[in-house]
């Protein structure tokens, strides 16, 4: 049987208060076992905690936060204060919403912005960590430009389409690939997104991005949607002097494309989607209004619960 990874939830803002926090655990729990798993396999838990001191040892991290001195310290004490420093900054620029790093005990950690997008960031941190949960798998598949080259891409599930996002329970969650992404030939009637976002192989959404190393040099590209040329975001000197994950170093690199409000779009194939979190919390309070009359029902029994009675069918026996 499959080992299970178990993902964490923590909010370390009142900018996500414990309800939506609660929210979208639920919604990225259903969407990994409903959408995600039937593509890559894999048995998670997502659940949110108070705080960091109540996550279980075998879980993985992911923090939300709006105030950076909230992890200067931690981050000062894992990484150095160079680096704390220029990451702390990406933030509060508003260049980074998201980013996975395993400096912390050499075990996964995701720190999520609390950004007008933190849904989604936190749906896409959390499907990245679960597919590489240590952010250096590669995958062998042509070059996105010239086909005739074969490179490693980094398998980062929802960059090519991070700018698409879709509803679970009302909350907007990330669009990620599918395993067929990489395929050579382009086959009749298959899926390469979940939302069918992407329709062929290597196809590069635009605000999305995809991230590869180059065998002939040992370097670290990266390809823009509709740029013509691949930018260099580390070269094998670069990558020595590194003891971070390749995605660390993606997601720290001034060229990676953010995900913002304005460049965020739902997916064409979304039902309702811009209306989808009125609509459940209309479905949700009616729920909750029948869920509460039907207590105040029981406890006008004198406390005692009340046998359900099934309908009497035609020619039944009145008698007990």
């Amino acid at each position: 049987m499959p080992l299970t990874d178990h993902v964490a939830l923590v909010s370390l803002t009142r900018d996500v208060p414990t309800r939506l926090l609660l929210q979208a655990a639920a919604a990225i729990q259903k969407q990994i076992t409903r959408d995600f798993a039937p593509y890559w396999g894999q048995r998670v838990t997502v659940d949110a905690f108070e705080d960091l001191e109540s996550v279980p040892s075998d879980y993985h991290p992911i923090v939300i936060f709006s105030a950076t001195n909230e992890l200067v310290s931690t981050l000062e004490y894992a990484i150095g204060e160079e680096r704390t420093a220029d990451i702390v900054d990406d933030f509060e620029r508003g260049e980074m919403t998201g980013l996975h790093m395993n400096s912390f005990t050499r075990q996964p950690f995701a720190l999520v912005a609390a950004s007008d997008t933190w849904s989604v960031t936190l749906s896409h941190e959390a499907l990245e960590m679960i597919t590489d949960p240590f952010g250096n798998r590669l995958v062998a598949a042509s070059h996105p430009i010239d086909s005739r080259r074969r490179v490693r891409y980094l398998l980062e599930i929802c960059d090519p389409c991070q700018a698409i996002w879709y509803p679970v329970n009302g909350v907007p969650v990330s669009d990620f690939y599918c395993p067929r992404y990489f395929d050579p030939v382009l086959p009749d009637r298959d899926r390469y997104s979940f939302t069918g976002a992407i329709e062929r192989p290597l196809d590069i959404l635009e605000g999305g991005y995809l991230s590869w190393v180059d065998p002939g040099d040992s370097a670290l590209y990266q390809l823009g949607a509709g740029e013509p040329v691949e930018t260099l975001v580390a070269d094998l000197d670069d990558l020595k002097r590194s003891t971070a994950a390749l995605r660390t170093i993606v997601d720290t690199s001034p060229v990676t494309p953010r995900v913002t409000r304005r460049t965020l779009r739902p997916a064409n194939t979304a039902f309702t989607a811009t209306g989808a979190v009125a609509a459940v919390a209309e479905a949700s309070r009616g729920t909750g209004l029948r869920v509460a009359q039907a207590i105040r029902s029981l406890a006008a029994e004198d406390g005692r619960a009340v046998e359900p009675r099934l309908p009497r069918t035609q020619g039944s026996d009145d008698r007990d």
